[in-house]
């Protein structure tokens, strides 16, 4: 296939930008000189959370079956017995997961689900041992669960560790509850900063519990969907749903808010005016923003030099809305998006994208498409 260019200008348009603007500007369009395919690696039924073991076998989640285990990485996937029963109405399911960063020592890995009913839900982290054969979870015990929602959708669910061994977990608001995104009292619509054990770290932004809740990181967010730790600089980064477009990018600052619903550049699903405002003093503007939405979910940076040219570059992953079902490539520069470049548009859409131990990217597809290995065309 030929790389497709993103349409990116159409998405700046709506801000106004006076010499004061903290808006983003557009970013260049892109297009890489080589060719890339996608190659099917796993059978899979709505595949949500991608984790590779050292060795390269693949460790995934599926959003109605639990969790599964696929030797190698290709080839027949096999049930990993264990998990808690999950709420699966609506949005609701299987989540993402994530290894203990000493996992090849201790064999711990923490998963998010929706626990309870549809009218008392939350999300709930759970950390337990994989089994020496793969093929159960061993002392599951429950680390984390979010403020109770009676609604089925905007549950967030992704899982990074930190450097300094803390546990990110990102959370919705639960859709009807966008407002309480503003208040770090409530859950809703926040970035969760824990202990691998559930505790609070004591530099927690709200950890004394008088500002916000002790658990709370940043909030103003409205379903955080992909959520990506680097390393070499310990910064966080996350995507996150707009409405009707608005579809956000951010770093993710300690005790910082990011607007929702009070700034946003999308619309209701019915085309009705949420806010007028795109910015506000004292809340965080995007990196970039997607208008029309794609609906982000999946978010990894390469490391590897498989790719030419592309070491360095994040990878998001696109499930569906007007210029959904894509796979973003965007180039950072200066601590600003450089270029944006869509891969693999309109073919399948993406729930999540991650990098092997052999550096391919891989790509878990939201539907019963299942999993790809992202190779350069020969």
């Amino acid at each position: 296939m030929r790389l497709i260019l993103a349409g990116i200008v159409s998405a700046f348009a709506l801000a106004a930008c006076s010499a004061e603007s903290t808006a983003p500007a557009a970013s260049p369009e892109a297009s890489s000189d080589f060719e890339v395919t996608l190659t099917p690696v796993v059978d899979a039924e709505f595949p949500w959370g991608l984790a590779f073991l050292p060795n390269g076998d693949l460790l995934f989640s599926e959003k109605e079956n639990g969790l599964k285990y696929v030797t190698g990485g290709q080839g027949t996937a096999t049930p990993v017995a264990g998990m808690p029963p999950a709420m699966t109405e609506g949005q609701g399911g299987y989540f993402g997961l994530v290894l203990d960063p000493d996992f090849e020592n201790n064999r711990l890995i923490y998963a998010a689900y929706a626990q309870g009913t549809p009218t008392d839900n939350g999300t709930t982290v759970v950390r337990a041992r994989l089994s020496d054969d793969h093929t159960t979870l061993e002392d599951v015990t429950e680390i984390f669960r979010a403020d109770s929602r009676d609604t089925a959708y905007h549950f967030g669910g992704r899982l990074q560790f930190a450097n300094d061994g803390t546990l990110f977990i990102s959370l919705g608001e639960g859709f009807k509850y966008m407002k309480d995104a503003q208040d770090p009292h409530i859950t809703h619509g926040s970035l969760i900063r824990i202990n691998s054990d559930g505790t609070i770290p004591a530099d927690n932004p709200f950890a004394d519990g008088v500002d916000g809740k002790p658990a709370v990181y940043s909030y103003g967010h409205r379903n955080i969907q992909g959520l990506y730790y680097d390393k070499p600089s310990g910064t966080l980064y996350e995507t996150e749903h707009g409405p009707k477009g608005g579809d956000e990018f951010n770093i993710i600052k300690p005790g910082a808010n990011y607007g929702w619903p009070v700034i946003t550049y999308g619309v209701n699903y019915d085309g009705t005016i949420i806010t007028e405002e795109t910015e506000k003093e004292g809340m965080e503007q995007p990196l970039t923003y997607w208008v029309p939405s794609i609906a982000p979910s999946g978010l990894t940076r390469l490391t590897s030099d498989v790719y030419p040219g592309w070491k360095g570059d994040f990878f998001v992953g696109g499930m569906n809305g007007p210029a959904g079902m894509v796979l973003v490539r965007i180039r950072m520069a200066d601590g600003a998006v450089a270029e944006r470049e869509n891969l693999f548009k309109d073919e399948y859409p993406i729930r999540d994208v991650a990098q092997s131990p052999d550096g391919h990217l891989y790509i878990a597809t939201k539907d019963m498409d299942g999993i790809f290995r992202v190779d350069v065309a020969e």
